[in-house]
């Protein structure tokens, strides 16, 4: 679209669809919305990037190389470490141990667990695990362990639920937490392990060119003659050198 102000309105669109549907879209649903765009598939990614940092679970999205595709359980599962198969198996097993839920168990339980009921409280907690795994295979990120995944969204369930005010309301509520929360650690945990990589690589060359200054002068140097030689703060030279001693 060559008008912004219209593609603009359009994400403000998408977004209001998201946040009915419990901040969470499928592939196909962002495919439709924008089908008669023209977008190409690199903007559509873009779309869905968009939508990943508005904390919106995009369903089935996954970059290869280059496109979007719909992915199956089954081809998420195949990306799994076999360290996370292992935590799942053992982490489902102990799921299918709880009892099963009643008809019209959930409701009442939302509102005792409103006026104060911890026994309320513990077995909706029971009654979401299985959800909150559902979400962290959709959210699923190679950078994070499916297992600190799914602790999160445990961890925002019962936050979650201890904000309840609306029994009509608490299921999208609960919801809209646990993915929220997973949202919140992957972007952590990618933006340590982005800046981690980026202190490696200023290490990296820094210890080269200390390496080609010794060989030039023929000698060891200090970080007086290094800070000239590379225009750089003293400070910031002793900061990268000590990533070396950790």
């Amino acid at each position: 679209m060559s008008d912004r102000l219209e593609f603009r309105e359009k994400l403000g669109g998408i977004l209001q669809k998201a946040q009915g549907a419990q901040n969470v879209l499928s592939v196909r649903e962002v495919e439709e919305y924008f089908a008669e765009d023209g977008l190409s598939r690199e903007q559509m990614e873009l779309v869905c990037d968009y939508l990943l940092s508005q904390k919106v679970a995009v369903k089935g999205y996954v970059k290869q190389g280059g496109t979007v595709n719909e992915k199956t359980e089954e081809q998420a599962e195949e990306h799994y470490t076999e360290e996370e198969k292992r935590y799942l198996a053992r982490y489902m097993e102990e799921i299918k141990t709880i009892k099963a839920e009643e008809a019209g168990e959930r409701q009442k339980l939302f509102a005792a667990s409103i006026e104060g009921d911890a026994l309320a409280r513990g077995r909706l907690i029971e009654l979401y695990l299985e959800k909150v795994v559902e979400v962290a295979k959709e959210m699923y990120h190679k950078e994070v362990f499916l297992g600190d995944l799914i602790q999160e969204g445990n961890v925002s369930l019962m936050l979650a639920l201890d904000e309840l005010k609306s029994a009509e309301e608490a299921h999208g509520k609960i919801m809209e937490e646990v993915r929220a929360g997973m949202q919140m650690l992957i972007e952590e945990q990618t933006e340590v392990k982005r800046r981690d990589h980026t202190l490696l690589e200023k290490y990296t060359d820094l210890d080269d060119n200390i390496k080609k200054l010794k060989e030039e002068t023929g000698r060891d140097v200090t970080i007086e003659e290094v800070s000239a030689f590379l225009d750089m703060p003293e400070e910031e030279i002793n900061d990268i050198l000590n990533l070396g001693e950790q």
